[in-house]
């Protein structure tokens, strides 16, 4: 059994018209459930739990509660991730703190800069990345997947070059490029990232890695040609604003059904576009869990 870490899920406990879901837990399991793979999640807030690290300086110790609520009741299936507001960095400090030093999390992110409206390469940012490095937790970085002008940002080139500032200040972070690539656009998106990485550093940096959001994206294989192997990971965005029930795994937002999505949302059907791609056996098994097993320290 192919066993499949996905290392970007956003998941909320309110629906979208506003009701509980007092059976988040069992909805989402019934979703691991429903792949014949060994599926696994790394869990961070979205919509009304998101609305309140964005809104509320206290929001993101509540995010952190709430994330630790799920994965502390589906040990080796949910594990969490830290989402903070730099705005706010002491609240910001608190909720590391407790993702990481108390409730164990491997992952410290999504970090929205384009959403929160702040740069990576800030005083307040570069703090809370030498915490994580304390910590020795990865740093999740958004980049935009098409390339589009998001926030305060003109282009997904700007959202990487401040974070490869910030990245020439604390070079040991390790930096994971959030659903990196993806989309059916020729030349492939990525494409351009990475000669901007080459131009900078003159390869693929040693402390990064790259999520594949779109398995079915013509830059999975520029991914494998130019990206290390030991690189790249499984990071699809998939989120639970739909349901319950929610879409199968493999749905790509803002897809709602599995009669949308590009491909049949399974994880097999992902291990066969990666094959197509040209991953050997080798390569698949580093993309589908080793890679992130190593890089979170998961059991």
């Amino acid at each position: 059994m192919t066993t499949w870490i996905d290392t970007h899920v956003h998941v909320s406990s309110i629906g979208p018209a506003g009701s509980k879901r007092d059976r988040l837990l069992d909805d989402l399991l019934a979703v691991l459930d429903g792949d014949e793979a060994d599926l696994r999640f790394v869990i961070s807030p979205d919509t009304a739990e998101l609305v309140r690290v964005i809104n509320e300086p206290d929001g993101q110790v509540h995010a952190a509660h709430f994330i630790q609520d799920l994965v502390s009741r589906a040990p080796g299936r949910l594990y969490g991730a830290c989402c903070i507001n730099p705005h706010h960095v002491d609240f910001a400090l608190q909720a590391m703190d407790l993702c990481f030093g108390e409730f164990g999390f491997p992952l410290f992110g999504e970090m929205l800069q384009y959403m929160m409206h702040y740069r990576m390469d800030s005083p307040e940012v570069e703090t809370l990345v030498r915490r994580a490095v304390e910590f020795d937790v990865p740093v999740q970085v958004h980049i935009s997947t098409s390339n589009s002008a998001q926030g305060n940002f003109t282009s997904g080139n700007e959202e990487l070059a401040d974070l490869c500032d910030l990245h020439d200040k604390v070079p040991e972070a390790k930096v994971i490029l959030a659903h990196f690539v993806g989309t059916d656009k020729l030349p492939p998106v990525v494409d351009g990232y990475l000669d901007d990485l080459d131009r900078r550093y003159g390869r693929f940096p040693e402390n990064m890695w790259a999520e594949i959001r779109d398995f079915s994206s013509p830059g999975v294989k520029s991914a494998l040609e130019r990206i290390p192997h030991d690189r790249i990971i499984a990071g699809t965005d998939w989120v639970t604003r739909v349901g319950p029930p929610f879409p199968p795994y493999g749905v790509l937002f803002p897809a709602t059904s599995a009669a949308d999505n590009p491909y049949p949302p399974h994880v097999a059907a992902m291990v066969d576009l990666l094959r197509q791609a040209g991953a050997d056996d080798e390569t698949i098994g580093l993309i589908s869990s080793e890679n992130a097993r190593r890089l979170m320290k998961l059991a």
